[in-house]
């Protein structure tokens, strides 16, 4: 009788962002974790990715899952979950630097009920004011200091699951893994939403002008289309009026998280011409998407 490998304690998924140098030194920390547990790392890819191939190599114990085609992140993330073995089910991103101890406190988390964890996501410096506006703007909610306890929301770059409560509700994220999605079907099961200060992780990632404008479109329609989904007519025209001041709101949201949290107050004044230009593009995006709930 033959048996399979042991069941891994932890799946850590890494979606690629920026891929290159950004994946090679988040898998790099990974394999460098302290007081690891059984652990698996899963990267899945699409056609665009041809660095995958020579990181192959350097890093023979990951999976390199391969999705043909062009892919959403939804659709990769969907891909990892499905490949993972382990009993806890974590997310992150190239762009993050998870600290030493950051898998074995994951486990240790889990050792409670909640059924999904995350954490908070630091800046880590130096960097130019294009990529802390990418932060602020895209993570600034996540930034700590974060008291522990339940919450509504958990990003996707640093989250974790226990398997057996993903595989519960597995039609909610069998063809795109869009947490909001996840987390509501969760919640409605009686699931329970958790921040934890101990699985803190840290962002970095390079970015030009014309890219990084060119996501906060496409996070902004997707966001805008999955948000009308669902919605009446009346309600959906309610929005699209409102979109003109959407840019505004979003900036002051920066504004007062970093001085409400008394940091990073100097990155965020330099990075503010950056942050008002994401803010608009991000809003057209969000327009877009009300208007044709599409997210392409």
């Amino acid at each position: 009788m033959s048996f399979g490998p042991p069941e891994p304690a932890l799946s850590v998924i890494v979606v690629i962002l920026g891929g290159g140098a950004h994946l090679e030194r988040c898998l790099r920390t990974l394999r460098q974790q302290e007081n690891a547990p059984p652990m698996e790392v899963i990267v899945p890819h699409d056609d665009r990715h041809a660095e995958v191939a020579a990181l192959r190599a350097q890093f023979p114990e990951v999976k390199f899952v391969r999705v043909p085609g062009e892919r959403s992140y939804a659709e990769l993330r969907s891909a990892g979950v499905k490949a993972a073995r382990g009993r806890i089910v974590a997310i992150t991103e190239d762009q993050c630097i998870p600290p030493p101890r950051w898998c074995a406190n994951v486990v240790a988390a889990h050792n409670f009920t909640h059924a999904a964890i995350g954490g908070p996501v630091d800046k880590q410096q130096p960097d130019s004011a294009l990529n802390w506006a990418v932060y602020l703007r895209e993570l600034g909610t996540y930034m700590p200091p974060l008291a522990e306890g339940p919450t509504h929301a958990l990003t996707d770059c640093n989250v974790t699951y226990k398997r057996e409560v993903l595989q519960a509700i597995a039609d909610v994220w069998a063809e795109a893994f869009h947490e909001p999605d996840v987390h509501t079907a969760l919640a409605t099961r009686g699931g329970t939403l958790w921040l934890s200060p101990a699985l803190l992780t840290y962002q970095q990632r390079t970015l030009v002008l014309g890219p990084a404008l060119e996501e906060r479109y496409a996070f902004g329609r997707l966001y805008g289309s999955l948000r009308v989904q669902n919605v009446s007519t009346g309600k959906r025209l309610v929005m699209l009026a409102a979109c003109p001041l959407l840019p505004f709101v979003l900036v002051g949201r920066v504004l007062a998280t970093v001085l409400g949290k008394r940091r990073h107050i100097g990155p965020a004044l330099a990075a503010l011409p950056y942050i008002t230009l994401f803010a608009f593009v991000w809003a057209w995006g969000e327009f877009v998407g009300y208007l044709t709930r599409r997210a392409k």
